[in-house]
Order: C-alpha cells, then structure tokens, then sequence
C-alpha cells in the first residue's frame, strides 16, 4: 500500500501563537493557498481512500485535496484529531512552554489539565493506522491531520519509540510524506516535504 500524509494549510492561531488543540480553527487566505498547492501537487495521484481529522482546519485542506479526486467520499473521524491541550487552548503557546519548563520533563509525557499527553495521542492514533494498514493494504490511503498526530504516525512507521517524535513532526503548514509499504518494508518516498509550496504561483505566471 501507499499512505500519504499531510498536514493542515496554515491558521490564523498558527501565525498568532496560540495553542489550538481541539478548538476548530481556520484556514488563512495562505493557508487556503497552500491546500490548493498540495491538490495540485496531488493532481495526478491515484487516491483510493481518504482519511482526515473532524476538525475544519485538516477537512477544509482534504476537500481542496479532493477537488481533483471527486469520485472519493471523505472519511472524517475524531481519531485523527490534534492532542487536547486542555487549559491551553486559545491562549499563547509561551504560557504552555513555561509551565512545562518548570515541570522539567518530556514534552510527549506533559499531561495538560483537562488535555491529553502525547502518549495518548499516541495510543489512539497508532491503532486507527494499523486498521488502516489492514484493511487497505493494497490501496492508496490519503491522510490528512495535524503536526502532533502525524508526528507519531511518522515514528510508529520507522519503527521507532514516542521518544523520536521530534524527528518527525511536520513543523510547516501542508508538509507531505509519501510511505511505499510492501509487507514489513516501507520506503519512503518523502518526510515532511513541502516543495509543492508556490507550485500554484509557479503554474500561473
């Protein structure tokens, strides 16, 4: 199988500094752009499936994504969400650093109040994935979610442990990875890549 896996366009919250997590965010005018980017990119890609997290940030980028593949049907589910960042959540990711500076340990154990830890992220995101592995093994899987939940599908497919994540995480708006999975071996194709940005601009002038 293929899995393909992107990011979200840009928000308004990302540009601003503010934590995000579950709240549904929207897609700037750039970031609106840069989902158009990557479905051009995606244009001529044969997508059998396609996957997104509920909220509007990572379904308004897929929609842009499947305006060139109209024959597929979205599948939206809460599994793909972003990790709760509970009390955190519309306020400045400075004021979430610092808490977690004082805690002294590592991001991906960091419980927020009212949130989730990465851990869970972890533990909810990597069962959704080995479903999908197999029951679409012979399919190309499109996903479409967000930098923390990426992140550890990244590390869970080379086979590492929770504490690689910052290896993988998608840091730009639309940043795509191209998985070949044939049995117990995947090549990759591409991680986090985002040459597709300005191909729009490009194609038009």
């Amino acid at each position: 199988m293929e899995l393909i896996l992107v990011r979200h366009g840009e928000t308004f919250e990302n540009i601003t500094g503010i934590c995000q997590g579950h709240l549904n965010s929207q897609l700037t005018p750039t970031g609106i752009q840069q989902a158009r980017e990557i479905a051009l990119f995606l244009k001529g890609k044969k997508i059998d499936y396609a996957f997104s997290s509920d909220l509007d940030r990572a379904k308004d980028t897929l929609m842009e994504i499947l305006t060139f593949h109209k024959n597929i049907s979205p599948i939206l589910t809460k599994d793909l969400r972003e990790q709760s960042k509970g009390i955190y959540e519309g306020k400045s990711n400075l004021k979430r650093n610092e808490d977690l500076d004082k805690l002294n340990i590592p991001y991906y154990i960091f419980k927020p109040e009212e949130g989730e830890s990465l851990i869970e992220v972890w533990e909810r995101v990597i069962p959704f994935l080995e479903k999908v592995m197999k029951e679409y093994k012979e399919s190309c899987v499109l996903i479409v979610g967000h930098g923390g939940p990426l992140s550890c599908l990244l590390t869970y497919l080379h086979d590492k442990p929770i504490e690689f994540y910052k290896n993988y995480l998608p840091k730009k708006n639309t940043a795509l990875s191209m998985v070949q999975i044939e049995g117990n071996k995947k090549t990759f194709h591409k991680i986090n890549c985002t040459e597709h940005l300005n191909l729009l601009n490009s194609t038009l002038n």
